[in-house]
């Protein structure tokens, strides 16, 4: 049986936008309304329940040399069962699998990517209050190192499977080279700057239909300061525990007055390619 084309990944390196389109989307399909903690998406890919649901097993204790085969195959059936499309967070680099050699996500039941790309200099900032480490630690352990992976490895230590990163560079130039679907680039800074026309150009490039009025409803609803102002009063259950407040700043470049000069050097000096791409070399 031919596999339903239904999945829309949600592509991204940490901080770059993705929970803020993910609010969008919810707050589309509730007619304006959202709820931080109720987002209603279709989960995350390296999410443990929605395999153990969607295939009635417990995920630790799958054989690693399986483990991938079976995120396929749930994934698969998500897509098949499903009615409307599935957005679906992505934060791993896309590869191919070292355990069985074959693309980490099912290609054929991928309807297209959208992809979050957001100046590496201010992710460097919003990762360093979303993890508590420091901007130096942000920028070295994370944004420049090529082996970073979230969530160590280990069963039962956690609520989601590891996650290869790599750095900002590899992270995006990884969903650059993707042609097996289509991977629909969206800025960071757009989105702030231009967000009737930025989200209605995403919704039509993956034929997501929705009136102006009901963009512009729900673009009002997902308003940083709106959204920030919920995790105040409510709290905001996919916050890590180090993390003050998820929703810390959301500005397009604070890295102007945070970092100093060694610090964006070493980040250009790691990131140059895909800064120079998507115009974030000379700002």
């Amino acid at each position: 049986m031919e596999n339903k084309k239904n999945i829309v990944w949600l592509a991204s390196y940490p901080k770059s936008g993705n929970t803020w389109f993910r609010s969008f989307i919810s707050a589309l399909r509730n007619k304006g309304e959202v709820d931080i903690n109720a987002i209603s998406t279709e989960g995350i890919f390296s999410q443990k329940r929605g395999l153990e649901e969607y295939l009635d097993l417990d995920a630790d204790e799958i054989p690693v040399s399986k483990m991938d085969h079976f995120k396929r195959i749930s994934f698969n059936h998500q897509s098949n069962t499903a009615v409307e499309k599935c957005f679906v967070k992505i934060h791993d680099l896309y590869s191919i699998s070292k355990i069985d050699h074959q693309p980490i996500v099912p290609e054929e039941s991928t309807f297209a990517a959208i992809y979050f790309v957001r100046n590496p200099l201010d992710v460097s900032i919003s990762m360093a209050n979303h993890d508590g480490k420091t901007l130096d630690e942000s920028i070295s352990k994370v944004i420049c190192n090529e082996q970073v992976h979230l969530v160590r490895f280990g069963k039962h230590a956690h609520d989601q499977f590891q996650q290869y990163l790599g750095s900002w560079n590899m992270h995006v130039e990884s969903w650059k080279k993707v042609t097996a679907f289509p991977v629909f680039f969206v800025r960071y800074e757009d989105l702030k700057n231009n967000p009737q026309d930025t989200f209605t150009r995403v919704l039509k490039q993956i034929e997501y239909e929705a009136t102006e009025e009901e963009i512009r409803s729900a673009i009002e609803a997902t308003e940083f300061e709106k959204l920030k102002s919920q995790e105040a009063e409510f709290g905001f259950r996919e916050k890590p525990k180090a993390c003050k407040s998820f929703f810390n700043k959301g500005e397009v470049g604070q890295w102007k007055v945070q970092l100093n000069q060694e610090q964006t050097s070493l980040i250009k000096q790691f990131n140059e390619p895909m800064m120079r791409e998507f115009g974030y070399w000379e700002d």
